[in-house]
């Protein structure tokens, strides 16, 4: 008695082998988190090319291959695939930046010499080279903004970083590495200062001026963290009284 024939040997016989087969080959099961690998490298391609405004969901869907109700099985909706986008690019961020700062305090406590501008120097090397190598995310994650509804959660992840940065001055102050009254709000501004600039001229200056970025940071991060610096006396202000 012949062996019953499987679906693609019945496939040519009936002259649809090729089509079967490749129906087979699309069947593939793949992880939920290979799923959303390939929506989220899809919208990043789509929302570059066309722009978040115009692309749909359901090109996200075709292009990464899936069916447009699984593409809402691991995200509601568009707003939602762009959070994922920025969250995806700042938690790299973090860990580059993160072992910078560790390596620097790991100096300190081990009682070595360490130069606050070295540790500027690098840190900066590693934001310009970070934002750098990845243009074309930080072009969408910059250009488009979450709908309101996660507008808190975006700026949730933009705290995260701000929260790595001002620990790694308050420890360095700690240390008596550099100064500052305030390491909350010294990180704030200095991380709007140079991620604002930076992803500025990478998204509409062509082409950016990088070297001069640099420097100008370097500047004003040396003068902002610098130890044990007095102002000079301030003179008193005059007060002017109205006719």
């Amino acid at each position: 008695m012949a062996g019953r024939e499987g679906p693609v040997e019945k496939g040519k016989a009936l002259g649809i082998g090729e089509t079967v087969s490749s129906v087979l080959k699309r069947r593939v099961v793949k992880s939920s988190e290979e799923r959303r690998r390939e929506i989220l490298d899809a919208a990043l391609k789509l929302f570059g090319e066309r722009g978040f405004a115009e692309t749909t969901m359901e090109e996200v869907a075709n292009a990464a291959g899936v069916a447009k109700g699984t593409i809402y099985i691991y995200f509601p909706s568009k707003e939602h695939i762009l959070l994922a986008l920025k969250r995806e690019f700042l938690d790299g961020l973090i860990v580059a930046l993160t072992d910078v700062a560790a390596d620097a305090v790991e100096a300190l406590a081990a009682g070595a010499a360490v130069d606050y501008r070295d540790v500027i120097d690098e840190i900066l090397e590693v934001i310009v080279t970070y934002h750098t190598d990845r243009r074309e995310a930080l072009q969408v994650v910059v250009r488009q903004s979450p709908g309101p509804d996660l507008v808190r959660d975006a700026l949730e992840l933009e705290r995260d970083v701000v929260s790595l940065v001002s620990n790694a001055i308050a420890q360095a102050r700690d240390f008596g590495l550099v100064h500052a009254s305030d390491p909350d709000l010294t990180a704030r501004l200095l991380c709007d200062a140079l991620r604002d600039t930076l992803a500025t001229s990478l998204c509409y200056d062509d082409p950016p001026d990088l070297d001069r970025l640099v420097a100008a940071c370097k500047e004003l991060f040396y003068k902002a963290l610098a130890p044990d610096v007095s102002l000079p006396p301030r003179r008193p202000r005059s007060v002017r009284t109205r006719p």
